[in-house]
C-alpha cells in the first residue's frame, strides 16, 4: 500500500497482559522479546528531504501531538540522517517525562512504512530485518534492550531465547516486556493476536 503523502497511521499495541511463569511458553513458540520502556508510545514522521523535517505524533488519533517536547537537534539527527526520496514511518517509545532520568530519547522498536509503502501485511520479523537494516545496526553496540545509533536514538533488540533472564534483568525505565509473534502480520486496524506484554510487577501499572 502507497503512503505518499501524510496521514494518522494508529501504532499496533499489545493488549493482552501475560504472567512471567508463562514466558518459557512463548520462548518455546520461538516469538521474539523485547524490552518495554516506560515512555510515551509515538509514531514518528520521515518525510522525503525535500518535503521538510521529520516530525512526530502521539498514539492518539483524536489530539495527537505532543505537548511537552518537540525534536531537539540532536534526537532528530538519527531520523534526517535516513531521509531519502520516500517516507519511513517508526513506531517508537519516547523516554522524555516519565521520571526516569531519561530525556530526549527516541526508542525504535518497529517500521511501519519504509521507502513511501505502508507495511501492511508484512510479518514482525520482516519489519524488524528492514529496521535493522535501515539504521545498519550490525555496527552498533549497547545494552541489552537496545542499540544505540547515538545517545537520543536506541533501536530495539530482539531476543529468541532466555526470557526469564532478560526479564530478571530489567532497569530502571524499563516497564516489562512485549512477546511479539514473528510470523503475525501488520493490519491497519487490531493487532493484538501477534503481542503479548508480561509486566514487572514493580513497575508503571499503566503498562
Amino acid at each position: 500500500m502507497r503512503y505518499d503523502s501524510y496521514r494518522y497511521i494508529e501504532p499496533p499495541r499489545a493488549e493482552a497482559k501475560v504472567m512471567e511463569v508463562t514466558l518459557d511458553f512463548y520462548e518455546k513458540r520461538k516469538w521474539l522479546a523485547q524490552v518495554k520502556k516506560n515512555g510515551t508510545n509515538s509514531v514518528i514522521y520521515v518525510p522525503p528531504k525535500f518535503e521538510g523535517r521529520p516530525f512526530a505524533k502521539t498514539r492518539h488519533p483524536e489530539d495527537p501531538d505532543h505537548k511537552v517536547w518537540e525534536f531537539s537537534q540532536a534526537s532528530i539527527k538519527a531520523f534526517t540522517d535516513i531521509q531519502g526520496k520516500s517516507w519511513h514511518v517508526f513506531n517508537v517509545e519516547l523516554l522524555h517525562s516519565k521520571g526516569n532520568g531519561i530525556r530526549d530519547t527516541n526508542y525504535v522498536h518497529d517500521v511501519l512504512v519504509y521507502a513511501g509503502t505502508y507495511l501492511v501485511g508484512s510479518t514482525v520479523q520482516q519489519r524488524q530485518d528492514i529496521l535493522q537494516h535501515l539504521f545498519d545496526t550490525q555496527s552498533l553496540k549497547g545494552p541489552n534492550s537496545h542499540l544505540e545509533v547515538n545517545k537520543n536514538t536506541w533501536i530495539v533488540k530482539n531476543h529468541k531465547r532466555s526470557f526469564r533472564n532478560l526479564f530478571a534483568r530489567l532497569e530502571n525505565e524499563d516497564e516489562g516486556l512485549v512477546l511479539k509473534n514473528p510470523e503475525g502480520k501488520l493490519l491497519i486496524k487490531d493487532n493484538a493476536s501477534w503481542a503479548v506484554k508480561c509486566r514487572h510487577p514493580n513497575k508503571n501499572l499503566g503498562f
